[in-house]
C-alpha cells in the first residue's frame, strides 16, 4: 500500500512539473511579447503619473511615492491574471489542449493548480518589471522605507499577491469566453485597477464612504494598502492586518468558486 502511494505521489509530481515547465516555457519563447504586454500599462502611468504631471505641478512631488506601492501591485495583480485566466479560457474554448491534460493519472486539483502556479510565477516577474521603470522615471522623488525588517515582511505578502491574482485568474478564466477577452480589460480590469487604491489610500476614500466600503471587494486594495504600510508608511494606509486579512479571504473565496468551477469544466470536457 505505501509503495503505490509513493508511485502515486511519484506520477502526480512528475505530470505537475511537466505542465508548469512546459507553460513556462511558452512563456519563454514569447518572452518579448511578455514583457511588452507587462510593461506597456504601468509604464504609461509611471510617465504620466510619476513623472510628467508632478513635473510640470499638476500633482505634488510626492505623489509618485503615493502611486509607487500601487504600480507593483496592479502590476502583479494583471500579470497573475492574464497568466492564468488566458490559458484557461484558451484551452477550454479554442486549443481544447485541456482534453490532453484531463487524460493525465492526476487530479483535476492538480491541473488547475499547475496552471496557478504559472500564474504566480509571471505575477512575480510583473512585480520585478516595475521597479527599473519605476527607478528610471521617479527615482529622485521616491520615499521609500527600506530596511531588513520590512524586507522580510515584503516576501510573504508578495507571495499573497501573487497566490491572490493567480486565483482571480482561475475564477475568470472559467467565466469568459474567448470572444470576450478584448472586452474583459474595460469591462473588469479597469475598474479593479483604478478603484484598486493604486493612486489613493484606502483611509482617502473616507471622504466617499459607500465607496469606501464598496472597494472591498477588490483585492487589489488589499494587496496595495499591505505593500504601502511595510514600503511607504508615511503615507496613510489600511492596518497590515486587515490588509493581509482581506489578500487571505480573498483567495480562499476566488480559489474555491474557481476551483469549483473549474472541475465542473473540467469533467465536462472528458
Amino acid at each position: 500500500m505505501k509503495a503505490n502511494n509513493s508511485t502515486t505521489k511519484g506520477v502526480t509530481l512528475t505530470a505537475f512539473r511537466t505542465m508548469v515547465k512546459r507553460d513556462l516555457l511558452i512563456q519563454l519563447r514569447d518572452k518579448w511579447e511578455f514583457i511588452f504586454r507587462v510593461a506597456m500599462l504601468p509604464f504609461i502611468l509611471i510617465l504620466t503619473y510619476g513623472y510628467i504631471l508632478p513635473k510640470i505641478g499638476l500633482l505634488p512631488g510626492t505623489f509618485p511615492t503615493q502611486m509607487f506601492s500601487g504600480m507593483i501591485g496592479m502590476s502583479m495583480l494583471i500579470t497573475g491574471i492574464h497568466g492564468t485566466a488566458v490559458p484557461f479560457t484558451m484551452d477550454f474554448n479554442n486549443l481544447r489542449e485541456i482534453e490532453d491534460r484531463l487524460m493525465a493519472p492526476v487530479s483535476v486539483n492538480v491541473i488547475a493548480l499547475a496552471k496557478m502556479v504559472v500564474g504566480i510565477i509571471e505575477s512575480f516577474i510583473g512585480g520585478l518589471i516595475v521597479l527599473p521603470i519605476s527607478l528610471v522615471f521617479m527615482g529622485n522623488a521616491l520615499d521609500i522605507v527600506i530596511s531588513p525588517e520590512r524586507i522580510l515582511m515584503l516576501i510573504p505578502v508578495l507571495i499573497l499577491i501573487s497566490v491572490a491574482s493567480a486565483s482571480l485568474g482561475l475564477l475568470v478564466g472559467t467565466i469568459i469566453k474567448p470572444m470576450q477577452i478584448a472586452a474583459m480589460f474595460p469591462g473588469f480590469l479597469m475598474p479593479v485597477v483604478f478603484l484598486g487604491a493604486i493612486f489613493f489610500s484606502w483611509s482617502d476614500l473616507a471622504a466617499t464612504p459607500i465607496i469606501q466600503k464598496i472597494v472591498l471587494i477588490n483585492p487589489l486594495v488589499y494587496a496595495n494598502e499591505a505593500l504601502r504600510a511595510i514600503l511607504t508608511p508615511q503615507i496613510g494606509f489600511m492596518p497590515i492586518m486587515f490588509s493581509i486579512a482581506g489578500l487571505v479571504i480573498s483567495i480562499l473565496i476566488m480559489g474555491y468558486f474557481g476551483a469549483k468551477r473549474f472541475t465542473k469544466m473540467a469533467t465536462g470536457a472528458k
